[in-house]
């Protein structure tokens, strides 16, 4: 191997990285929060980043989206609200209807 091809080998190298799916673009970018953060939420980062690998996601951006809030609740230990209206009980008085 002459030097001139070792020369185009090196100049062609850091291009390799660019032909990268989007896929695997967003999967990067969740391993790479998940190695800022907690445990909790890195496992989450992690399997996020996994699964859109795995399954070659349609929408990698919307699933990131969802880790990454699922991974900030877990961070925090927030839960999402688990309360529904209830229905009124009888002999309770109705609260009059809202105006603007």
């Amino acid at each position: 191997m002459t030097v001139r091809h070792l020369l185009m080998i090196l100049a062609v190298l850091p291009l390799s990285g660019c032909g990268q799916s989007a896929q695997e673009n967003t999967a990067q970018q969740l391993d790479n929060a998940a190695a800022q953060s907690d445990p909790a939420a890195a496992e989450i980062l992690h399997n996020a980043a996994d699964d859109i690998r795995e399954d070659d996601s349609v929408n990698a951006t919307a699933e990131a989206q969802n880790a990454l809030q699922a991974a900030g609740n877990a961070q925090t230990g927030a839960t999402a609200p688990n309360r529904q209206a209830a229905p009124h009980r009888a002999g309770e008085p109705t609260p009059p209807p809202k105006s603007e």
